[in-house]
C-alpha cells in the first residue's frame, strides 16, 4: 500500500458506522475497474457476446420465469424503469429473470424494509449492512442462510471475493450476506484542502491528533474567518475520539453508535473495558474537554448542539479546510470529484487499516426469508459481481443516454441525465469491474487489492454478539447515550461532571452486566475458533 500519507499510529477511534456512511455517500466518486489503459480487469462486452460464470443447468430452457425484487439504499432515480427494463432484458437472456429495481432514500431505508421483513412482503435481494441492523435482523429471521447457495450458484462471486469479506458476515458459523467487492478496510485520516496546506505550508505529516491541530485553527480563524475549524453536528461523535497512543478499540454492541465496550488489540487476553473503566473514561473525559476548549474559542460552529447539516455540504460551500475521514487509495480524488473538482485534498493517515466485523460488513446483499427463488437470487448476484456490462449498467446506467464512452474502460457520465448520481458504486455487486470516471487513476483498483491484501486483521474479526441474554439492557444503554450526545459538541460547560453523571446511569442501566455477557461470548468464541 502506498503510504505517502503519513506513518501510521495506532490510535483508540470507535468504529464510526454512520461516519463511514456520511463519507462514502459525500465523495458522489464512481468506481471503476482496470483494462488495457488501467491494467487488469475483464473488457465490458454486450450481453450477448460475453460469457459469464452462470452454470450451464442454469440455462433459460430449464427455469421458470421469475422476478427478482432487489432492494438497495439509494435515492429513486428518474431513469430507474429505464435501466430496470435493460436488466432484465440481460437477465432474461441468462437466467429467465427479470429484475424490479426497489431504491430507498437513506432516511427511510431502516424503517421500511424492517417493516417490509415484518409484513412478509416479497423481496429477494436486499442491501444490509452492520450499521442497518444486519445481525439483529439476522436474529430475527429475516434472511437466510447463504453457504449452500453460494457453492451451488456463487462460484464467480468466490473467485472474486477477498476471504475475509466472507469470515464478517455470519452468526453461529453460517453466512448470511454477501459483501460488496470494495476496499475492505479503512484508514482515519486527516483530509486537508490542498490549496490551504500550500498557502499556509501546514506541516501536515505532524499533524497526528485533534490537539495537533489548535495552532493552525487560531490562524486560520483568524486568516480564513469565513471558515468554519472543526464542523460538528448534533448528536454525533466526533470521528477521530479517543486518539491517544493506546491500542484499544471498540467491540460490539455499540448502543446508539456510541462505543461502550473496548478490547486491547494489541494484547492477546481479550479483556472487556467499558466506557465507565476508569482508563477509557480518563480518555474519555480528556477528549470532551479538548472538543469544549475548542468551541469556547470558535473553533467549532456555535450551533454543534442543533446542527445537521452534513460536513460534505458545507465543505462544497467551501467553508473547511480540514475535516476527520476515513482513507483508501484513490479517496482524496474522490472527495474532490464530489465536490465537482473545486479542489484539490490531500491526507494523512493517521491510524492503521485493520478489518474488523463491522468494517468488513459495512455494504452487504442478504436474500429475505420471503424471497420465492433464493436460487435465482443468488445467480442474480454473482452476475452482478463477475459481469461488468450488468453491474454498470445498475450502476451507471445506458450508455450514450446517461454516460459516454471516452476509452475502453472509462467514462464521463452525462449531467442531468436521470441516472448515475446515486453512489451504488459502494453498494451494489463488484466495485472492482465498474467503469472508471474522470480524475480516477489507471491503477485505482490495483492499488485497492493491495490495500486490501495488505490490511491487519482485527482478532476478534468474524466475532459478533448475540445481546439476547441483555436486550433490555441494552435498550436502557442506548437511553442513556441518546441522552448525553450533546457532550459531542462542545457547547457543555461542565464536562467532567456530566461524564460522570453519565456513566452512573450507564452503571445503573445494567453497563456491567453486558460486558459480562460479552465476556463470556469472547472466550467462548475464541475457543470454539482457536483464537
Amino acid at each position: 500500500m502506498n503510504r505517502n500519507k503519513g506513518t501510521f499510529r495506532a490510535l483508540l477511534a470507535p468504529t464510526m458506522a454512520l461516519a463511514l456512511l456520511l463519507t462514502a455517500c459525500s465523495s458522489g466518486a464512481g468506481g471503476g475497474a482496470e483494462t488495457k489503459d488501467g491494467g487488469g480487469a475483464p473488457q465490458p462486452q454486450t450481453p450477448a457476446a460475453q460469457e459469464t460464470d452462470g452454470d450451464a443447468a442454469d440455462a433459460p430452457a430449464k427455469l421458470d420465469p421469475y422476478e427478482v425484487v432487489i432492494t438497495y439504499f439509494g435515492t429513486p432515480q428518474e431513469d430507474d424503469a429505464l435501466v430496470e427494463a435493460e436488466l432484465s432484458k440481460f437477465f432474461k437472456e441468462k437466467i429467465n429473470a427479470t429484475v424490479k429495481l426497489q431504491p430507498i432514500a437513506s432516511s427511510d431505508y431502516r424503517q421500511r424494509t424492517e417493516l417490509a421483513m415484518n409484513t412478509g412482503e416479497k423481496m429477494d435481494l436486499v442491501f444490509s449492512a452492520s450499521w442497518l441492523g444486519f445481525f439483529s435482523n439476522i436474529t430475527k429471521g429475516a434472511y437466510l442462510e447463504l453457504d449452500e447457495l453460494l457453492e451451488e450458484h456463487g462460484q464467480g462471486i468466490k473467485e472474486r471475493l477477498n476471504p475475509l469479506y466472507l469470515e464478517a458476515p455470519r452468526m453461529n458459523g453460517k453466512l448470511y450476506a454477501i459483501p460488496t467487492n470494495k476496499e475492505i478496510t479503512q484508514g482515519k485520516a486527516f483530509t486537508y484542502r490542498k490549496d490551504i496546506v500550500e498557502k499556509y505550508n501546514i506541516p501536515i505529516e505532524s499533524i497526528n491528533k485533534m490537539a495537533d491541530l489548535e495552532p493552525w485553527y487560531e490562524q486560520l480563524k483568524a486568516s480564513e474567518p469565513e471558515m468554519i475549524q472543526q464542523y460538528t453536528t448534533a448528536g454525533k461523535i466526533p470521528f477521530m475520539m479517543y486518539e491517544t497512543n493506546s491500542t484499544f478499540r471498540p467491540v460490539g454492541p455499540s448502543p446508539a453508535s456510541v462505543p461502550m465496550f473496548f478490547v486491547d488489540g494489541a494484547s492477546t487476553e481479550m479483556k472487556v473495558k467499558t466506557l465507565i473503566d476508569p482508563e477509557i473514561d480518563a480518555i474519555n473525559k480528556s477528549e470532551y474537554e479538548l472538543y469544549r476548549k475548542y468551541y469556547e474559542k470558535g473553533y467549532i460552529n456555535a450551533d454543534s448542539a442543533t446542527a445537521t447539516t452534513s460536513v460534505g455540504d458545507i465543505r462544497k460551500q467551501g467553508k473547511i479546510w480540514v475535516q476527520t475521514t476515513v482513507w483508501k487509495p484513490g479517496s482524496d480524488i474522490e472527495m474532490s470529484i464530489g465536490d465537482q473538482n473545486k479542489y484539490e485534498y490531500i491526507s494523512h493517515v493517521v491510524e492503521e487499516p485493520i478489518v474488523t466485523t463491522d468494517l468488513a460488513t459495512g455494504s452487504l446483499f442478504a436474500i429475505s426469508r420471503t424471497s420465492k427463488d433464493p436460487a435465482r437470487a443468488m445467480m442474480v448476484l454473482n452476475y452482478l459481481h463477475t459481469d461488468p456490462y450488468a453491474v454498470n449498467l445498475i450502476v451507471h446506467g445506458i450508455e450514450g443516454k446517461h454516460y459516454k464512452k471516452v476509452g475502453d474502460n472509462r467514462i464521463e457520465p452525462i449531467a442531468d441525465s436521470g441516472y448515475g448520481s446515486s453512489a451504488l458504486f459502494w453498494v451494489i455487486g463488484n466495485q472492482l469491474i465498474n467503469y472508471l470516471k474522470p480524475g480516477q487513476p489507471d491503477d485505482l483498483y490495483q492499488n485497492w487489492e493491495k490495500f486490501n491484501d495488505e490490511a491487519k486483521r482485527f482478532p476478534l474479526l468474524g466475532f459478533v454478539f448475540d445481546d439476547t441474554n441483555v436486550k433490555n439492557e441494552i435498550t436502557q444503554l442506548t437511553s442513556v447515550a441518546q441522552e448525553y450526545g450533546i457532550l459531542s459538541s462542545g457547547a457543555v460547560a461542565n464536562v467532567s461532571g456530566m461524564i460522570d453523571e453519565r456513566s452512573e446511569k450507564l452503571k445503573a442501566a445494567g453497563i456491567e452486566k453486558v460486558a459480562a455477557e460479552l465476556q463470556k461470548q469472547i472466550d467462548a468464541w475464541r475457543a470454539e475458533n482457536k483464537k
